[in-house]
């Protein structure tokens, strides 16, 4: 397959599988396929979601070679989108006051990588598994951690009928005292991607009330869904009616991979010495 040929393909399949994920019913299940990895860019999560829904860890052939482990026979390869990044022109640098590196994205190429169950060879080492079973004093602990790790103030208190809110203007996260630790735990997480998010100056500010929840809920799900806990209870159906507009949902689909990304690298840091609680 030519390049040109197979990224029209891809573009094809990437723009369809937008629009099945996040207008349909496969919108949780790819959320939960996101927490192994939003570390990639939300194309390729969908192109990867869209190729092998069961895959965990993808690396290229030669990739695969370095840690010790082969693709094997017959394997099929999945296509994602890899950048193509040059150094910028000597114009461009002066007219832009000279950028970072002076380098500049100008397109994409396909590339194929595989998943780990189609390679053989050395074991890899296994990631330390945290799984949130109950309200005890592991999920008390973790809850701790985390609101050392986040950067705005967070206070326990009794929020009402709410789990907890985020208060825009003096910036701060109020968590129901009373509520299960797992549940402080998802509410916290829900409240600081509002914080991300949402707040006065961020990317979705002026966005509608709905949309605003629904991305952090989806946030929360990725989150929590990495560190263990499933939170499947919670019903997206009402994500299906939030746009048909296919760049709408590209930035929409972009803010919670990275706003996911961003609050996982942020929570699995070392502990700092000193908390954020008010």
């Amino acid at each position: 397959m030519g390049q040109a040929k197979g990224l029209e393909d891809i573009q094809k399949r990437l723009d369809q599988g937008i629009q099945d994920v996040m207008t349909g019913e496969k919108f949780q299940e790819w959320l939960r396929f996101l927490s192994s990895f939003h570390a990639y860019s939300f194309n390729n999560t969908i192109l990867i979601y869209q190729q092998n829904p069961q895959a965990t860890l993808v690396k290229g052939f030669q990739e695969w070679k370095k840690h010790g482990r082969f693709v094997t026979k017959g394997a099929k390869a999945i296509m994602v989108l890899a950048p193509l990044i040059r150094k910028k022109k000597e114009k461009e640098e002066k007219r832009e006051g000279q950028g970072k590196e002076g380098k500049e994205l100008y397109g994409f190429r396909y590339v194929n990588v595989f998943d780990v169950a189609s390679t053989d060879g050395q074991d890899l080492p296994a990631p330390p598994v945290q799984t949130l079973e109950g309200d005890g004093e592991t999920e008390k602990t973790l809850l701790q951690d985390w609101i050392k790790k986040i950067e705005i103030p967070v206070r326990l208190e009794d929020t009402g009928d709410a789990n907890g809110y985020y208060h825009l203007v003096e910036g701060y996260i109020a968590l129901h005292e009373k509520r299960s630790m797992l549940q402080q735990l998802k509410t916290l997480i829900h409240e600081y991607a509002h914080h991300l998010l949402h707040a006065k100056g961020a990317p979705f500010e002026k966005e509608n009330r709905a949309i605003r929840e629904a991305q952090a809920e989806a946030v929360a799900y990725v989150v929590l869904h990495h560190f263990g806990y499933e939170t499947g209870e919670y019903s997206f159906g009402y994500i299906a009616g939030w746009t048909q507009d296919l760049q709408i949902m590209k930035r929409i689909g972009t803010a919670i991979v990275s706003c996911s990304h961003q609050i996982i690298e942020r929570l699995e840091k070392h502990s700092p010495n000193k908390g954020a609680t008010a």
